[in-house]
């Protein structure tokens, strides 16, 4: 019902006048002469260097997809790269140097957050309205993208489009479906019954080598996400109760989440060493060699998927829907919905150019730097692309489309049924994509929960939140494995939590909702 209502709510915020109720804005005449009429059709902007593009392909800056934009778009594109580890400051010291692109972009809310802050961006509604197309259509057609490009001065600051399918859903639970068979037990569907067929993966030699060597289940850093999502943690942390902001922490659901881990580790259901197992190493060869019951982990476990298929033919190893808990039954972590969030700079040279840019790639230019040259790259199957030559594209393309670095929105609408297509046609890999294709449409029957589209940032959150992170894994830590009881555990953690300033926290991000709650 909430979503049905959010969706409903966004539609009429559309219908009746979004970009010029809403956006007010200076830089667009109100009347009379276009100002941009006859200033030059180019366009700069920020793309992230992550140091994937073969030599032999050129740089960030010039590459045949560089070439291909300028000789296909209606406007000149020049790209400005800026070194993916740390993009965000690299923009920054842009701004500062007074050097930065007419358009930005990073990949959350609170990168446009900050840059609003400082002063150096500018709204874009009235340019959508006045000189776009389709992309103002295409806002009309995706209204739940729309929160998100938004600032609380009510007008709107942000680009962007609709994540697909499979950038949406990103975690799941795993479990060995011929272990379930073979103790003539039913997948689990609670937490209580996925631990009584860890009990037995763990006691009864599930893979026959006279050895009591297998373990329950296993993870790797998705664990903690996965985890608390389980027992209903919503995006952000965030609850509204009584019309105010509580921490999801401060519920008995996070006491049931430490509990529950707290229990698989002290009975041996996972490996004890999957506490000191830093970068996963051995989780990884535990789960290739078949020798756990369960994996609580993403999607992209599609190498020890195809690694335990080669060692353990037999092995069958299926996506399970979300485990329901005490406190109900909950989707899997997921990401928002926006792919990328592109602002303007306050001295863009051409906003026109930019909203001819936009309308270009998401009609028509996005499709090529998405999936390349057709019959170069890929062949259409039932109208999906289907790699022709997969080394070919590693060269060419997949640096390309695997991060749409150049495409700054994409309307790809990719479907369940694009999976098994799109792979390639040896049978471990049709196998993959089956299972890829069930864990993907469990992901989506099942979304996360959101309380509000984003949470709110700030220099005090993210301050706060950077100083305490490593003590309270530590002390979440201390608990699961049976150092302190859960209660003492929450008591240190609370105890902690208030001393660092999480009131303050607390108090401003409750401020946030209530100054922004009516965008919701």
């Amino acid at each position: 019902m909430k979503k049905i209502y959010w969706a409903i709510l966004l539609a009429g915020i559309v219908s009746t006048g979004l970009f010029t109720a809403c956006n007010k804005q200076a830089g667009v005449a109100a009347a009379g002469a276009d100002p941009y009429a006859n200033a030059p059709r180019e366009v700069s902007m920020t793309v992230l260097d992550r140091g994937q593009i073969p030599a032999a392909e050129g740089t960030y800056e010039d590459n045949r997809w560089v070439r291909w934009i300028n000789e296909n778009s209606p406007v000149k594109v020049t790209f400005v790269p800026v070194t993916r580890s740390d993009a965000t400051s690299k923009i920054n010291a842009l701004f500062a140097a007074g050097n930065a692109p007419d358009i930005v972009w990073e990949y959350n809310k609170s990168f446009m957050d900050g840059l609003y802050a400082q002063g150096v961006i500018q709204p874009v509604g009235d340019y959508v309205e006045k000189y776009s197309v389709a992309y103002k259509q295409y806002l009309k057609d995706n209204p739940q993208i729309v929160p998100y490009l938004m600032e609380d001065d009510g007008k709107m600051y942000g680009i962007s489009s609709q994540r697909n399918i499979l950038g949406i859903v990103n975690q799941s639970i795993w479990i060995r479906n011929d272990w379930v068979q073979k103790f003539n037990m039913k997948i689990p569907t609670t937490t209580d019954e996925a631990i009584a067929f860890m009990r037995r993966v763990r006691d009864e030699d599930p893979d026959g080598n006279g050895q009591k060597d297998t373990f329950g289940m296993s993870s790797n850093y998705g664990w903690g996400t996965i985890t608390r999502t389980m027992f209903g943690n919503p995006y952000d942390g965030f609850m509204v109760k009584d019309g105010h902001y509580v921490d999801w922490a401060s519920t008995p659901a996070y006491r049931e989440n430490l509990a529950f881990k707290r229990q698989l580790y002290t009975e041996g259901l996972m490996d004890p060493e999957f506490i000191t197992d830093n970068n996963y190493a051995r989780q990884r060869q535990l789960i290739v060699t078949g020798k756990v019951g369960m994996i609580f982990q993403g999607l992209s476990i599609t190498g020890e998927w195809r690694e335990l298929m080669q060692n353990v033919p037999t092995a069958d190893f299926i996506p399970i829907e979300p485990l329901e808990t005490n406190q109900g039954r909950f989707g899997f972590n997921s990401e928002v919905p926006i792919l990328k969030m592109v602002v303007m700079n306050k001295t863009a040279r051409n906003p026109k150019a930019i909203m001819e840019y936009l309308d270009w790639l998401i009609t028509d230019g996005y499709y090529a730097l998405s999936w390349g040259e057709e019959g170069r790259h890929y062949k259409l199957v039932n109208g999906i692309p289907q790699t022709i030559d997969a080394e070919r594209n590693k060269i060419e393309k997949d640096w390309l489309s695997g991060n749409y670095e150049f495409a700054l929105v994409d309307n790809n609408k990719i479907t369940l049924d694009w999976i098994p297509i799109q792979a390639a046609q040896d049978p471990i890999s049709q196998a993959w994509a089956k299972v890829y294709q069930q864990a993907v449409d469990i992901g989506i029957r099942n979304p996360w929960t959101y309380v509000v589209p984003y949470g709110p940032a700030s220099d005090t959150i993210a301050a706060y939140n950077s100083s305490v992170a490593a003590q309270l894994e530590a002390l979440e830590t201390n608990i699961m494995t049976g150092k302190i009881s859960v209660d003492e555990g929450l008591k240190q953690i609370n105890d902690y939590k208030k001393a660092s300033g999480w009131d303050a926290v607390i108090a401003e991000k409750d401020a946030w909702y209530q100054k922004n709650k009516h965008l919701f």
